[in-house]
């Protein structure tokens, strides 16, 4: 991290922890833990929600964040660079690292009519966001530090009430998300889906309307995948649909179609994610997805059409109010090299990925979570980078997270 950040990073904080007040709201407390940190961890958590509080009713805007740093290990020792295989935001190898720290500025419509989120990333998680983006098309280091949101509602009184959000915002596909303070996804290590078959953000404009209380439609025109700025003077659109028939079930099904290579408006890419939720009952939950995308002259080399589609399934139970256990299995093929043909390993024209995640979750308070993972990963070539020039068909990898909330 660069000193400027570092700087940012110590002010934001003093201005947190500073301005003591008695203005943050009691909640229920968690239930006692032999590692419960309530006692000298917990006096920090109260400084800082005193401080918040009274910083967002002096400036009228809620602000939120959090900080998050892991280690991570591949058994198959990775080098020059130590990345691990089929990895994006978690693929170094043997090495202590510090993801986020993620600050949110957000303000609600009913004051103005307009509202606002204005959100960033500093570490090694906006480095690699800012590489899958235009702004990073180059392939080299990047700067710390990324704008990973930055967009306006406001909402029209037709019928139920018609919502725009216009800017820059995460994408409506798939399950799991960039984190956002107070909620992560299930596993530390993302899937294959995640980083293989969806796009991340957007730029552009999002409506949305609540056809039933059950039935939500919502439809945008955005630059494409992952696009501060257009790449080929031809927008993509999106669409989607939520159902939610029941408490213990949601159904939420999105699609983007239109051109995303650099310079070529002619070929389009066509990608949807189907996500079911299942609450059976209360500490248990269950989620599949399923993704499918298809684009016009992508295959490795370009020379016809191009498919990729996967499964996903997790099952997450709360244990106790600090103790959760998450498991996650998938399975992503890339018919035709257009997602995974320029991996470590050769030229993957035609290549199937497969894991199983386990993830045990520990909250120290309210506010600091710590989690420990154990992946394993299978291919049916030899797809993951082992040592400085070899390739195998599996790896391992273990992983240890903090993550701070504020």
């Amino acid at each position: 991290m660069k000193k400027g950040v570092i700087g940012s990073i110590v002010l934001f904080a003093a201005a947190l922890v500073l301005p003591l007040s008695l203005y943050a709201q009691d909640e229920k407390p968690l239930s006692p833990g032999w590692l419960g940190l309530e006692s000298t961890v917990g006096i920090l958590d109260k400084a800082i929600a005193d401080g918040k509080s009274q910083l967002q009713n002096a400036l009228g805007i809620n602000i939120s964040g959090f900080l998050d740093t892991s280690y991570t290990w591949s058994s198959n020792h990775p080098r020059s660079p130590a990345n691990i295989s089929g990895r994006y935001f978690d693929k170094d190898h043997d090495k202590l690292v510090f993801n986020y720290f993620h600050v949110a500025l957000e303000k609600p419509e009913k004051d103005w009519g307009v509202g606002f989120r204005l959100s960033g990333d500093f570490g090694r998680g906006g480095e690699l966001l800012r590489e899958a983006t235009l702004w990073g098309s180059r392939l080299q280091d990047e700067p710390s530090a990324e704008l990973r949101e930055a967009y306006l509602t406001t909402t029209i009184p037709v019928g139920a009430g018609l919502g725009i959000k216009g800017g820059l915002f995460v994408t409506t596909l798939g399950t799991e998300i960039l984190p956002n303070p107070g909620a992560y996804n299930d596993n530390i290590f993302r899937s294959f889906l995640f980083n293989f078959a969806i796009p991340l953000r957007h730029l552009g404009v999002l409506v949305t309307y609540p056809l039933l209380k059950s039935l939500s439609l919502n439809g945008g025109i955005v630059t494409g995948w992952d696009n501060p700025r257009d790449n080929n003077d031809q927008p993509s659109f999106m669409a989607g649909v939520g159902f939610t028939p029941m408490d213990m079930f949601s159904l939420v099904s999105n699609v983007i179609y239109g051109p995303e290579q650099f310079d070529n408006s002619g070929n389009k890419r066509f990608t949807m994610s189907h996500v079911a939720t299942i609450k059976p009952f209360d500490p248990l939950a269950l989620i599949v997805e399923y993704s499918y995308g298809h684009e016009e002259n992508a295959s490795l080399g370009g020379t016809r059409d191009a498919s990729w589609y996967g499964l996903a399934a997790i099952a997450s139970y709360a244990w106790t109010d600090r103790f959760s256990t998450a498991l996650r299995g998938e399975f992503f093929k890339d018919s035709d090299g257009a997602r995974l043909g320029g991996s470590f390993g050769g030229a993957h024209a035609d290549v199937t990925l497969a894991e199983v995640t386990l993830t045990g979750s520990y909250k120290f308070t309210k506010a600091f979570l710590g989690r420990i993972e154990a992946r394993q990963d299978w291919a049916d070539e030899r797809f993951y980078k082992k040592g400085s020039s070899k390739a195998d068909k599996n790896q391992t990898t273990l992983a240890a997270q903090l993550i701070y909330t504020f």
